[in-house]
């Protein structure tokens, strides 16, 4: 171990590093290939036994779980910041963090007419809600972060029987004239579809910000308990992780071999992904130990690439979504791709910003949108900020 490492915050940069590396791996499924093959595999770019594999890897390690981790870590990051501006003398630190989201929102709803699957919208939606949540008891908090990870697995059910064997939506829920219009699963499940009705719109969005949410509260509580410090005994983030993965291998495993069973149906489209979704927390956890150990064990300088990363992560996740729009959407529109050709792609933009992140980071205190972000921040102070708190 590296004695000269800040544990507490370079640990943090190397869990997000390793995380918005992660994230690539299936936001680049939806760019390449339809909407459908994200969640049935079956409907696209699966053309042989590598690709089933690459399916397997994916569904069990890394698909709701680095999105998991990420949200986690922009829970403890929220406080973190918070505790700074304290820290400094700030009077209204409060003002200075919805300023500070406010800003994320308007990059998120520019991100989104690129991408659909942005994620800066919702949190800085959410980071209003952490306002008022971060400081409530633990216990109070954990609990919150369990209910609302999971609660997508009860909207899973409920809405499950909206849709009819066919997918499309019930006669019950049409004559009842919940939505205005008569899309059931959409591109959700079907490659043919280009349109995702409002059922699936509704379930997405409330889906995606109740995991959000969960995931930010358990990181404020992890931050909290000194867990993402790295500072914790060998042998205390061993038993964390490996009942951690056992149980989410197990899980995934069960929603895997259920629509395999099953054909892929429409009828078990969103309940066969609950066992999944119950698999984020213990897997997330098992992530987080496994990262700070890692962290603690190799040498400086290797860790130092994924924590340049980890502290460009919001340069590195937006330039993803340019790199991903120009490949797929503008240079190679019109191939079909399989999954193993998009893993290809995928390393080698992993390699482009692991490098590319340690040659900045090595000349720069932050990334170039961390820079602006941050000056805008503080209303164009000429001000930089130490470079222990570029992770916040």
């Amino acid at each position: 171990m590296a004695s000269n490492k800040n544990t507490r915050i370079e640990n943090i940069d190397f869990i997000r590093g390793v995380a918005v590396l992660g994230i690539l791996v299936m936001n680049s499924l939806i760019f390449a290939l339809p909407v459908s093959a994200y969640f049935n595999h079956s409907s696209e770019g699966a053309t042989n036994i590598i690709d089933w594999i690459i399916i397997f890897f994916q569904e069990i390690f890394i698909s709701q779980k680095m999105m998991g981790l990420f949200s986690l870590l922009f829970g403890a990051s929220f406080v973190l910041f918070l505790e700074s501006l304290r820290i400094k003398g700030y009077k209204k630190p409060k003002l200075i963090i919805l300023w500070r989201n406010f800003i994320l929102l308007l990059v998120g709803v520019i991100h989104a007419y690129f991408w659909m699957g942005d994620i800066l919208t919702i949190y800085a939606i959410l980071s209003i809600i952490l306002l008022f949540l971060h400081n409530r008891n633990i216990l109070l908090l954990l609990f919150l972060a369990v209910f609302f990870t999971y609660f997508s697995s009860i909207l899973a059910l409920i809405f499950q029987s909206f849709f009819d064997s066919e997918g499309n939506l019930s006669k019950t829920i049409i004559e009842q004239s919940i939505f205005t219009d008569k899309i059931g699963l959409g591109k959700f499940w079907f490659s043919d579809s280009i349109i995702l009705g409002e059922a699936m719109s509704l379930y997405f969005l409330v889906d995606i910000a109740c995991r959000s949410l969960g995931m930010m509260l358990l990181g404020i509580c992890l931050y909290r308990l000194n867990f993402l410090s790295a500072e914790f005994e060998k042998k205390t983030y061993i038993k964390l992780i490996i009942p951690g993965f056992i149980v989410g291998i197990i899980l995934g495993l069960i929603s895997l071999v259920w629509y395999q069973i099953e054909d892929y149906s429409p009828e078990i489209a969103l309940i066969a992904n609950i066992p999944n979704k119950i698999g984020i927390i213990p897997l997330v956890v098992s992530y987080v130990g496994l990262c700070s150990l890692l962290y603690k064990k190799i040498s400086n300088k290797y860790s130092s690439y994924l924590v340049s990363t980890g502290r460009m992560a919001f340069t590195n996740y937006l330039s993803q979504t340019i790199l991903c729009f120009i490949i797929f959407n503008l240079l190679f529109s019109s191939n079909n791709f399989s999954r193993k050709e998009i893993i290809i792609f995928v390393f080698i933009i992993w390699i482009i910003q692991l490098i590319w992140s340690k040659y900045w980071m090595s000349r720069f205190n932050q990334g170039p949108l961390e820079f602006i972000w941050r000056k805008i921040t503080y209303l164009g102070k000429n001000k930089w900020l130490p470079r222990q708190d570029s992770n916040l």
